[in-house]
């Protein structure tokens, strides 16, 4: 059913929710999966408020990221059912807006599900920090699929 997936991930805690909903997709032998990783510019970070706190990556060496992407492909190239051993990835680490980026590489690849996390913001702190997965819902090209954090 979906030839292209693109997984968003972005270092944090929420990511392994994300790719436990990845292992339970029935992905196509053939299935290509896009890991995307996005990094916020300088400027996005330098005057940030003490409020919201910098992103886990702000200065994260790009070669360890590509390295935590290929370790979370890993998890989908021999899940438990034995589905998705021929599966390609692609892995893409760019630099800008989060939504924006997702939305752009979901075009470019013609993705047909985007699978992202949420922060589980609400009220406030959602006003206030924004949220990336209810820009990509409304804005996509494809389906979007996001993954609540668990419940404690």
């Amino acid at each position: 059913m979906f030839d292209v997936v693109l997984i968003a991930l972005d270092r944090t805690p929420f990511d392994q929710a994300v790719m436990v909903a990845a292992r339970q997709l029935r992905l196509e032998e053939d299935a290509t999966v896009v890991f995307v990783h996005v990094l916020p510019y300088a400027e996005d970070t330098a005057g940030q408020d003490a409020y919201r706190p910098l992103p886990p990556d702000h200065d994260f060496p790009h070669g360890q990221l590509e390295q935590y992407l290929r370790s979370c492909a890993d998890q989908l190239a021999d899940p438990p059912s034995g589905q998705g051993s021929s599966l390609e990835t692609r892995f893409e680490i760019v630099q800008g807006n989060a939504e924006t980026e997702i939305i752009r590489l979901a075009n470019i690849h013609q993705a047909d599900l985007v699978l992202l996390g949420s922060r589980g913001l609400t009220g406030v702190d959602r006003i206030l920090a924004g949220s990336v997965s209810s820009q990509v819902v409304a804005d996509a090209p494809c389906t979007v699929m996001v993954v609540k954090p668990p419940m404690d």
